[in-house]
């Protein structure tokens, strides 16, 4: 198979001095060639494709003039468009420089991010520090606080504007799904922390009928969130893209009693799983790998304080650029402050 050749053209300017340099170096004079002259000449290349027939050509213009129209019959001029016009999305930043080296930059606008784990983990911590890290860069953020866990104080810790910060607080997981939707839909805001994904009560669950009656905890509703979920994510994607909104959700791990070794997972369905295009697990590692504080003891006895723990970060799925699925890290957490890098 043979390549294709490029055909560059030259500004007049880059051909003069290419025409001046071998002309130096015709006549011995290589001391008079500027060391970076290559690197100041401007190139206007065309790599021109594989010449088309006359056939491809025609469809090709029909192509546009057909996107034109279905484009116009949805009012809409991104509906249909070449992939080469689509742009590179942006990342907001954790906070954390591990977090932004395991990620390759941080989560991804237009896209919905899991940060799941045990209790106690600092999934919340990362999310407050996240929150904190786009405010800084003049972002707006949306805090969803379905389990009512929000403490000002702990976010000022980790750099959170409380008083520009959205706090959101609603009775059903419907209204805090559609109020998701309303919010990119309008394009208001930058960023979206939802905490809990398995805090949210579906009203079937609450309520029963047309007279809405109260349920009991007894009736059983066995995947009505799943079902929710699924639902959520077919009406709400195209509008967390269009808007370049990052939806961060925080995940409760559980345990799987259904396989042969219970171990924790992740709760909510698959279309929470589908959608998420970065999926991050965090627990905590072995106590000997926990910072400690050595001091001795009014006996003179050495004696250990533990102040924190030692957190492990992995990537459970990831189908963003630069971050490798099932890549972990260790790094220190501490009680009072968080991670310390």
């Amino acid at each position: 198979m043979g390549r294709h050749k490029k055909e560059v053209s030259l500004s007049k300017e880059s051909r003069a001095k290419v025409e001046r340099g071998l002309q130096d170096a015709k006549e011995g004079n290589i001391d008079k060639m500027p060391d970076n002259d290559m690197n100041e000449v401007t190139m206007d290349a065309t790599i021109y494709p594989k010449k088309e027939t006359k056939e491809q050509q025609e469809r090709r213009e029909k192509l546009k003039i057909v996107m034109n129209e279905i484009n116009k019959a949805y009012a809409d001029p991104n509906t249909m468009k070449f992939a080469n016009s689509i742009e590179e999305k942006e990342r907001l930043s954790f906070g954390y420089k591990c977090l932004d080296k395991l990620t390759g930059g941080g989560i991804v606008r237009g896209n919905t991010t899991v940060i799941w784990g045990s209790k106690g983990s600092g999934k919340t911590t990362i999310a407050y520090k996240t929150i904190g890290t786009a405010q800084k860069n003049n972002k707006l953020v949306a805090y969803i606080n379905v389990e009512r866990s929000y403490d000002p104080k702990w976010a000022k810790i980790f750099g959170v504007d409380v008083e520009s910060l959205v706090v959101i607080e609603c009775h059903t997981a419907e209204e805090v799904l559609d109020t998701v939707i309303k919010l990119c839909r309008e394009k208001v805001v930058d960023l979206i922390v939802l905490d809990s994904i398995q805090g949210l009560s579906p009203h079937g669950e609450q309520y029963e009928g047309k007279g809405e009656k109260d349920k009991s905890v007894q009736d059983d509703t066995m995947a009505l969130l799943a079902r929710k979920l699924s639902q959520f994510f077919r009406m709400a994607t195209s509008h967390i893209s269009d808007a370049k909104c990052a939806l961060l959700m925080i995940g409760q791990a559980r345990m799987d009693l259904g396989s042969f070794i219970k171990m924790e997972t992740l709760s909510g369905g698959h279309a929470l799983m589908h959608n998420s295009r970065l999926i991050l697990r965090v627990r905590r590692g072995q106590g000997v790998d926990s910072p400690v504080r050595k001091y001795k003891d009014e006996q003179g006895k050495a004696k250990e304080e533990k102040l924190g723990f030692d957190l492990v970060v992995r990537v459970d799925k990831s189908q963003i650029q630069g971050c490798v699925e099932l890549s972990e890290i260790h790094v220190p957490f501490f009680f009072m402050d968080g991670i310390h890098e």
